[in-house]
């Protein structure tokens, strides 16, 4: 038997409402990019390597997130082969009587979603879970490490040519990690299975009280009122993730993070009632996804308006103050 170390990078879409999403009929959440891999010989030594990017069939622009972090491009994939000769490649590449090893299971899920979109015929290789082996080395089996962890933990240095969220990069390193282990073929006892991705339906559930805005939104937004928000599904209080971004003149939503469900919105209106007093109204409700690669998405898109904002708001007040020293040096002259 022969162990291979994987590991993939995967686009997704702009948003779910673009038409290479419906036309997959919600069926491919996230698309391949790259396959990277490394063989092991009987010594665990990397004796091979496999390295694939990957030409889209769905999902042709490169997510900004996803362009960021793993620094492909769509030139860098434009005359890739497309999934299904990519696939096939490894396939053959692996050979018989091999196993695969993966740092966690989101790989494998990804992996096997793309191989039924595309309709291939031959299934993937029994896959195994080192990330789950190494906490139970570490003698913690409930936490899931991060491969970095793994690294440091072992003293394995990175090397300055080879960057981190590369997919081939990434399994050189998850095989030095796997060289580390103790009794490595006991990773055998860790098997996984693709969980199904799916595009679950916005949630219903939210949460709305009101509250007396005496003061201006910028003041309202201070209060705890604002500031601690309850997750929609079980109500626990959770401060803010990122800070309010205003949506119109009278509407401002932020983003917040309940351990147990999620990451959600909090959205904050202001309104006249009929008696005639400002009113402040919050309401919280999930986010449509929750996977990790579209909440650290959601995340940053949200960080880099509320800096926009902060920065024009920052701008403006400089030009009222410039204005106010321009009107007191006239007055003096």
């Amino acid at each position: 038997m022969q162990f291979i170390v994987l590991d993939l990078e995967w686009n997704q879409p702009m948003t779910f409402q673009v038409g290479g999403y419906r036309a997959a009929h919600g069926k491919l959440l996230f698309e391949m990019l790259q396959i990277g891999a490394v063989k092991l010989d009987s010594q665990l030594q990397i004796c091979d390597t496999f390295n694939q990017l990957i030409q889209p069939s769905c999902y042709f622009r490169i997510h900004p997130h996803i362009r960021k972090i793993t620094q492909i491009t769509e030139d860098d994939v434009a005359d890739a082969p497309l999934f299904t000769e990519a696939y096939n490649s490894f396939n053959n590449w692996c050979g018989e009587d091999s196993v695969l090893l993966t740092w966690g299971c989101d790989d494998i899920s990804v992996f096997d979603q793309n191989i039924h979109y595309f309709g291939c015929q031959q299934p993937l290789l029994p896959v195994y879970d080192m990330q789950q082996y190494f906490s139970q080395l570490i003698g913690s089996p409930k936490e899931r490490k991060s491969l970095k962890s793994a690294m440091e933990y072992y003293q394995i240095d990175p090397n300055e040519d080879k960057s981190f969220h590369n997919a081939a990069n990434d399994a050189y390193y998850t095989a030095l990690v796997f060289a580390h282990m103790e009794d490595p073929e006991k990773v055998l006892s860790f098997p996984l299975k693709a969980r199904t991705l799916v595009h679950q339906d916005r949630r219903k559930r939210t949460t709305l009280s009101v509250h007396r805005a005496s003061r201006g939104p910028a003041a309202v937004i201070k209060t705890q009122f604002a500031q601690k928000t309850p997750c929609p599904v079980c109500g626990r209080l959770n401060p803010l993730s990122v800070g309010y971004v205003k949506q119109g003149s009278d509407k401002y939503t932020a983003l917040a993070k309940c351990e147990s469900h999620g990451l959600y919105y909090a959205r904050l209106h202001f309104y006249t009632d009929e008696q005639k007093v400002r009113q402040a109204e919050r309401v919280t409700a999930l986010i449509e996804e929750q996977n990790k690669a579209y909440v650290s998405t959601k995340i940053l898109q949200w960080e880099n308006k509320l800096s926009a904002q902060t920065q024009e708001k920052e701008r403006k007040k400089q030009v009222r103050e410039q204005k106010k020293r321009d009107n007191s040096s006239g007055e003096t002259t």
